[in-house]
């Protein structure tokens, strides 16, 4: 999913090379550990990650879905350091790629000149690394996209997604920065949930409870809002069962459910990798043909706005929705434990793995905007290639969104009991955990069914969670390691006071823009 650019003479045969190696390694990376998918999923996953029944020497690693929390818990506050499900299957099969090992054999049967298998295992890593915040970044968020982006027009869009793009990307390497630092500081370096990740860094339960609760708002809003989209799915696919929205809600909630409460973190690992690959190549094959069937590129590039409200609503309405659907921070800590807390292998990874997600939306919105799709979409082909990449994303990402949901309340639940292992695993969750996951956001989807959907709790998390959630609060743990570093720590901070000036004056920027807005609206609601 990567572009590579050919060159003329004898380069040619290098570069072909290349990109077979990266597709051999992107591979074995979904078939052997796995895309995070939540929405994931953003997948799980990231996120959109679990726990694994292997030993805490194992340092295999997983992928899973959009929307994962997973982040590492070197020392926690309480210097009783847990390993959690969500850590250890997330780690659970990268250490020992087999897609690697096959990647370098067929390298050099190519005779691929002047690459070391070092050189080779690095690049595997980094690409294995960068598709997991890929399939944890795509997810059911898409389909409302093209709408919100239509709105404010192609090129005001695109560069609303690169822009946030950039947030993004400032707000992932100042955690990155800050999960190595822990690592480089601490004795044990297990991605844990995001609270024991706050807690550890901070040094301070109250504010990592409080960061639990923002997390366990954002996957909520995401797991509502698939399944109001799953229901309508069911309803529409299946018309002669006589299915209402509600009910095609209800089930795909209790199958979530069923997966949560009955399989292993393997078993919730390989159902998350079935959904990425099934979503990656559905894309696929709905983006070629639908770009070839876009009757006037340009002019649905240059296309204005339609948003009959302004412009300044039509902004205001597409940078929380567009915000909210590239959101991946959850897993930086599991990526950097992946790639063994390599900064420069780390900075390439959130780099690459965020950029892909981008160009995906934006090649959607495209196609969707110039009739593309739909075009594609009329055969039968085309439409069995959309449910086929609806079902996986919706999949994917609620997932991923309710094993974040469970990792939170099982770290919550553990910091109230006493454990006689400090780093206790266990490979599967909890029954309180998952009910306590699932009963909120189901309840305000089936709320919401009959409507078909829920597009307004995306908006909110854009708009209002994840400001806090990974703009200010990645700066804030960013300067608490710093302010460790000048009394005497032994790590050595990465990152300038540039990235956090840009990335505070963006996440001020993006609230002040929705109070305005709802200033702006007050009238209307009062009315």
């Amino acid at each position: 999913m990567g572009c590579h650019k050919n060159k003329n003479g004898g380069t040619m045969k290098i570069t072909s090379t290349v990109i077979a190696a990266f597709f051999l390694s992107s591979a074995s990376a979904f078939q052997h550990h796995g895309g995070i998918p939540m929405q994931q999923h953003k997948q799980r996953v990231s996120a959109r990650h679990m726990k694994s029944s292997t030993s805490m020497e194992s340092e295999e690693g997983t992928g899973t879905g959009r929307r994962f929390e997973a982040t590492f818990q070197p020392a926690p506050y309480n210097d009783r350091s847990q390993m959690t499900s969500l850590s250890v299957a997330t780690l659970q099969g990268a250490a020992s790629l087999p897609g690697r090992a096959e990647g370098a054999s067929i390298i050099q049967r190519l005779n691929l000149p002047d690459v070391e298998s070092g050189n080779i295992d690095a690049i595997g890593k980094v690409l294995s690394a960068s598709l997991l915040i890929t399939g944890n970044t795509v997810g059911s968020s898409m389909f409302v996209l093209p709408e919100t982006v239509g709105g404010v027009g192609m090129v005001w869009g695109s560069s609303i997604f690169f822009g946030i793009y950039l947030y993004n990307l400032i707000s992932g390497l100042l955690l990155a920065d800050v999960a190595i630092n822990l690592h480089e500081s601490s004795e044990c370096d297990v991605p844990s949930s995001f609270k024991d990740f706050v807690d550890t860094a901070l040094k301070s339960e109250t504010a990592g409870t409080a960061m639990a609760g923002a997390s366990l708002i954002s996957n909520s809003c995401f797991l509502a809002f698939g399944t109001v989209h799953a229901g309508s799915l069911l309803a529409n696919t299946f018309p002669g069962f006589g299915l209402e929205p509600i009910m095609g809600a209800g089930a795909f909630a209790a199958t979530i459910a069923l997966f949560s409460l009955t399989q292993t973190n393997k078993g919730l690992e390989k159902i998350t990798n079935v959904a990425c690959l099934v979503l990656f190549s559905s894309f696929a094959s709905l983006l070629l043909p639908s770009m070839a069937n876009v009757s006037d590129p340009v002019g649905t590039f240059l296309a204005p706005g339609t948003n009959t409200d302004g412009f300044a609503a039509a902004v205001a309405a597409a940078v929380p929705l567009i915000l909210s659907s590239l959101t991946y921070q959850n897993i930086v800590p599991s990526i950097t434990k992946l790639l063994d807390f390599d900064r420069t292998k780390s900075t390439i990874a959130v780099a690459i793995g965020s950029f892909i997600p981008m160009a995906m939306y934006i090649s959607w919105c495209f196609v969707a905007l110039g009739g593309g799709l739909d075009s594609s979409t009329a055969s039968g082909a085309g439409a069995a290639a959309l449910t086929a990449f609806t079902a996986s994303a919706l999949i994917g990402s609620c997932v991923a969104a309710v094993m974040s949901l469970a990792e939170e309340y099982e770290s919550i639940i553990s910091s109230m009991v006493e454990e006689d292992d400090s780093c206790p695993v266990k490979s599967t969750f909890s029954v309180p955990a998952v009910a306590a996951s699932m009963a909120p956001p189901v309840a305000v989807a089936l709320a919401f069914a009959k409507d078909g959907d829920l597009t307004g709790a995306l908006h909110f998390n854009g708009a209002v969670i994840t400001p806090f959630l990974y703009g200010l609060l990645p700066i804030i743990l960013f300067q608490s390691m710093q302010k460790k570093e000048d009394e005497g720590a032994s790590s050595t901070m990465s990152l300038s006071s540039l990235p956090q000036v840009l990335l505070g004056a963006g996440t001020v920027g993006a609230l002040g823009q929705e109070i305005m807005q709802d200033i702006a609206n007050l009238p209307n609601m009062m009315a």
